[in-house]
């Protein structure tokens, strides 16, 4: 048997056969197709339409067939110095243990077994313009976060941090869990979803935000008016490159909790707020130092000093429809589309201090919401609380009727006046 040895020639001859012998050895990793030259520039195996890891470590590796030197020169050399490996007896295996399994049914199969930790990956302009997307299905996630992010800068002057997300069905017992986290740098919002490390979503946001300014300069795209050749173009490149990006990351199977650097050791409770199917029963604003900013957001003057508790109570009633209106499109739109709900979403609003707005699923299809500041461990002792004023109410579904709610509601205003500054240690 002869061994061929691949060995790299910095000078180039005319004819290149013997390279030709070595680009027809690539082959898919996934379904086992033997790639011929032309290669495609997207690295998508034609076979099964699937980005193949290897053709692109090749082409863009150390052979990288689009630089301006072209590829290096392969030379065969032989080598018949070789010792053969020695027989070895195969044991007699009886035919009914057997199982035969084609090539391209078994890798189809295992690779539906392979854990994929990159859930979603997207960018989105501040000005709500749609840049790029790795899963046409979760779409919903950019428009989500542009309303997360008005929250974040309208209501809570913080910037968009993190999203724990809460994914399965009643008849589970265990639910899923995913973590989205936001990146914001020159006017666009950069969002990911999946398992991975603090550490290791700052690599990657550092990375792909790197190549994307680096691409956009490059190939002179305007973001505000952005095409749609060049949407494409960004997205076949991104597909590119957040596949390596994925690769050379360590997978993370299992949940890593995230980790939050607090200076407070309390939690501060603004708004409370419940509702049934979308339908707000009660929204109620504990917030009197207008921390939430809501009175900046429209313009209330008394015609007189006896007017001013009047204008006060036109403030809270504004600002108690407003929160449940957002509130409830970001809740509907993750329950409509992710088959889940959002445990909590954090908005840093200084040097290791923080903004919740967190969502806690009751029975009969009610949810409690609330905006608290300060240190999310003391998250479920305060809806403990809240729950034993709220579970007369909750025991049997939403009808039509709102008055046991508006009586709740007084409660929670009553219970909360003995807190000093609604902080819960």
């Amino acid at each position: 048997m002869i061994l061929l040895i691949a060995k790299v020639v910095e000078k180039r001859e005319p004819k290149m056969e013997n390279e030709d012998k070595i680009y027809t050895m690539l082959k898919c990793e996934h379904c086992g197709y033997a790639f011929v030259a032309p290669y495609q520039k997207d690295c998508i195996c034609r076979n099964c339409n699937l980005f193949s890891i290897k053709i692109f470590q090749f082409m863009y590796g150390k052979h990288n067939l689009f630089a301006k030197g072209g590829p290096k020169e392969l030379k065969i050399v032989s080598n018949k110095n070789i010792s053969r490996t020695k027989k070895k007896k195969i044991p007699n295996i009886e035919l009914k243990d057997i199982k035969i399994v084609s090539n391209r049914i078994k890798s189809r199969r295992e690779k539906k077994k392979i854990h994929k930790n990159l859930f979603f990956y997207g960018i989105v302009s501040k000005e709500r313009i749609p840049i790029y997307y790795n899963d046409n299905k979760s779409k919903y996630i950019l428009e989500l976060t542009n309303n997360l992010d008005f929250i974040s800068r309208s209501i809570l002057s913080g910037t968009l941090d993190k999203m724990l997300i809460i994914i399965g069905n009643e008849n589970e017992i265990e639910e899923k869990k995913l973590i989205a986290r936001f990146f914001e740098k020159n006017g666009v919002i950069h969002i990911l979803i999946g398992n991975f490390s603090d550490k290791d979503s700052d690599w990657i946001f550092n990375q792909v935000s790197w190549f994307f300014n680096d691409m956009i300069n490059k190939d002179k795209i305007n973001i505000k008016r952005l095409a749609e050749i060049d949407r494409r173009e960004i997205s076949i490149k991104m597909n590119i490159f957040l596949n390596y990006i994925e690769e050379a990351v360590e997978l993370k199977v299992k949940f890593e909790k995230p980790n939050f650097k607090y200076i407070d050791n309390w939690l501060r409770l603004h708004y409370v707020g419940l509702s049934s199917e979308s339908v707000g029963v009660i929204s109620l604003l504990l917030d009197k130092e207008n921390i939430l900013k809501f009175e900046e957001q429209k313009h209330f003057e008394p015609d007189s000093e006896q007017h001013v508790s009047r204008i006060v109570e036109e403030i809270i009633d504004f600002s108690e429809s407003v929160m449940t209106a957002k509130i409830e499109v970001i809740l509907a739109t993750i329950l409509g589309n992710m088959k889940g709900y959002p445990r909590w979403i954090s908005i840093k609003s200084g040097f290791q201090k923080y903004y919740f707005l967190s969502f806690k699923k009751l029975d009969n299809q009610y949810f409690l919401y609330s905006i608290t500041e300060g240190n999310i461990e003391k998250l479920e002792s305060m809806e403990s609380l809240l729950y034993l004023y709220l579970k007369d109410g909750v025991s049997s579904k939403f009808g039509s009727s709102l008055k046991v709610f508006n009586r709740m509601k007084a409660k929670i205003r009553d219970i909360m006046e003995p807190f000093p500054e609604r902080k819960f240690y």
